[in-house]
């Protein structure tokens, strides 16, 4: 279905190219002033590059590059000091599906459970948590929370073939997932999928006594002043713990920045700094491309960054040693030729940092 609907938007969009425009002129990347607590600033007063910084800029208004772009914004010392709306500008405005970005928040909300004293070790089985959704095999009793974060369950989910039926599933969601064989051990191999994200999300609604989302709300997204917001849940009620959580691009850059100020914000610790330094260090590698992962986050070691990413393209990166959060947001759904390379404009803006 997925793959149907790329399809379908790269024949439309090679139509429009063919005839005009698919984005705005680039103008500026001059960040507009809102009421929104961010603080803006230039590239030239927190010690940037103006012109590598503008050739990244440059490269999302291209009509050949990063064609589903919607967004790009650059946060430097915890200051807004340069973003852009390719496509429409009053996506600044909007909430959009960060897709598996939503991973990333989700393991966060871990990081707040700890801080709030609900959980205080990783290694607890989520059979302890919700024994009655297992079925008879003991192996996968074995599944630790940790496991999960580090998409070491050892289940078979497949996004290709599973995602879209843990969509439409009618029934448990989690008694589904729970259901697929377990073809590795817990804890041995990294598959990266959709299903033990939303094994976490019950974990975290376990142990909150509400879901995921409403936990949030109250302590993540309110304590942030993010006020527009939509996180979808499963037909039974559980929040997604891997898609479908709706936020503006400004809102996303201040859970980045939270993550780059060790979990605090306006004083408050928000999230275990010990679970963010677990969360943003290599707990696996991939065997798919042998890319470093954390819990929910990918590592960029040639940067001393980490980055969440999402379909399309989307990414927050944060770099704790430039006081750097970099998002970027395009339309999902799309094919993955139309996505680029992220690595490209996440250099070009880390060459930036003087």
């Amino acid at each position: 279905m997925k793959s149907l609907i790329g399809i379908i938007l790269l024949l439309i969009l090679g139509s429009c190219l063919s005839e005009e425009p698919f984005k705005k002129p680039f103008q500026t990347l001059l960040p507009q002033e809102l009421n929104d607590g961010w603080e803006l600033s230039t590239p030239e007063n927190e010690n940037m590059d103006p012109q590598l910084l503008e050739k990244a800029f440059e490269l999302v208004y291209r009509e050949d590059r990063y064609v589903m772009a919607r967004s790009l914004l650059v946060f430097k010392n915890g200051k807004l000091v340069a973003e852009a709306y390719p496509n429409d500008p009053n996506d600044l405005h909007k909430i959009s599906n960060i897709q598996s970005c939503t991973k990333s928040i989700t393991s966060l909300m871990v990081g707040v459970a700890m801080e709030k004293g609900l959980l205080d070790n990783l290694e607890i089985k989520l059979h302890e948590l919700f024994p009655e959704l297992f079925d008879d095999q003991i192996d996968k009793k074995q599944i630790s929370l940790r496991d999960a974060l580090s998409m070491q369950a050892g289940l078979d989910f497949d996004n290709g073939k599973h995602t879209l039926q843990l969509y439409q599933e009618k029934n448990n969601s989690i008694q589904w997932i729970l259901s697929k064989d377990l073809i590795h051990a817990p804890g041995t191999f990294l598959n990266y999928n959709d299903g033990a994200p939303h094994l976490v999300s019950k974990a975290i609604e376990t142990l909150a006594m509400q879901p995921t989302a409403s936990f949030a709300k109250k302590l993540l997204f309110e304590p942030l002043g993010i006020k527009d917001w939509k996180w979808e849940s499963s037909r039974d009620g559980i929040t997604y713990g891997a898609f479908s959580l709706f936020l503006k691009p400004r809102d996303l850059g201040k859970i980045g920045q939270l993550v780059l100020q060790n979990g605090i914000w306006d004083n408050q610790q928000i999230i275990s700094p010990e679970y963010l330094e677990e969360a943003s260090s290599i707990q696996a590698i991939s065997g798919h491309n042998n890319r470093p992962y954390g819990y929910y986050f990918w590592i960029y070691p040639e940067w001393k960054a980490f980055a969440a990413l999402g379909h399309g393209g989307q990414f927050v990166l944060m770099a704790p040693g430039k006081n750097l959060v970099v998002v970027y947001t395009a339309w999902p759904y799309t094919h993955t030729q139309l996505w680029d390379d992220e690595k490209e404009l996440i250099s070009l803006i880390i060459q930036s940092c003087k």
